[in-house]
């Protein structure tokens, strides 16, 4: 059964670099509204945000839009009592090592990363789009398409992306969505360490629903939208959640 979808994009790149997923998902029935991140330490653009999802079944959210997606699923059923459908890809729910989850980025590596974007914005963009293509075979020719194609938001943005990549602990929220959530991963991810799947049963989440995509880079949504369209396609349809 086609379903309403929102789809949330990643740090960095925009909208764009999505829309071959939006349409792969939309040539088989569902619809799909395609957003780029947002704010949601801003109050309005949080409520904004909940709007939406109280129109849609699905919010599925790659890497930072993953995380996004997850708090928004989570604070729409505490308002409602409603459920709706979680799929994340390529996202980690700490994307700085904390305490309690030590499967993500270095803080050291974070802060290098942090003021070589306040710096060098577009140079650390041009890396940042190499860095999430590594992995793949044709990396350099995604890399490539990629600069040719993100359409990035503007800087204030970018900036407050990154912080709230750095202060986002939501691993926590996986053992509240073990039974209905699906997360993708990708064996050759530069960015997310696929190492997160170990964790896993640490977390007591062994109900959860995890994919992991062999030979592709933390930019899969993007390089191959018709198999993560399938992927996505085969959990909401075939899928009962508990």
């Amino acid at each position: 059964m086609p379903k309403k979808i929102l789809l949330i994009t990643g740090w960095g790149v925009g909208t764009a670099p999505l829309m071959p997923l939006q349409q792969a998902l939309q040539q088989v029935g569902h619809r799909v509204e395609l957003v780029d991140i947002f704010d949601w330490f801003d109050p309005i653009q949080k409520q904004q945000m909940l709007s939406r999802v109280a129109e849609v079944d699905v919010v599925i959210g790659w890497s930072l839009g993953g995380q996004l997606a997850l708090l928004l699923v989570d604070v729409y059923q505490q308002l409602t009592g409603q459920h709706k459908t979680l799929i994340n890809l390529a996202s980690n729910p700490c994307f700085v090592a904390q305490e309690n989850w030590s499967c993500a980025m270095p803080e050291t590596e974070f802060t290098q990363f942090f003021q070589a974007f306040q710096q060098h914005p577009q140079a650390t963009l041009k890396r940042f789009y190499l860095n999430i293509c590594r992995g793949d075979a044709q990396a350099k020719q995604h890399w490539l398409n990629l600069q040719n194609g993100a359409n990035p938001p503007d800087h204030a943005l970018l900036m407050q992306g990154l912080i709230m990549l750095r202060d986002l602990n939501l691993a926590d929220k996986w053992l509240e969505f073990a039974n209905s959530a699906y997360f993708i991963f990708a064996e050759q991810d530069a960015v997310i360490p696929c190492q997160i799947l170990q964790k896993a049963p640490d977390i007591a989440v062994e109900a959860a629903h995890i994919v992991m995509l062999e030979n592709l880079s933390h930019a899969f949504p993007v390089t191959h939208p018709e198999l993560t369209a399938e992927q996505i396609g085969q959990w909401v349809t075939e899928a009962s959640f508990a």
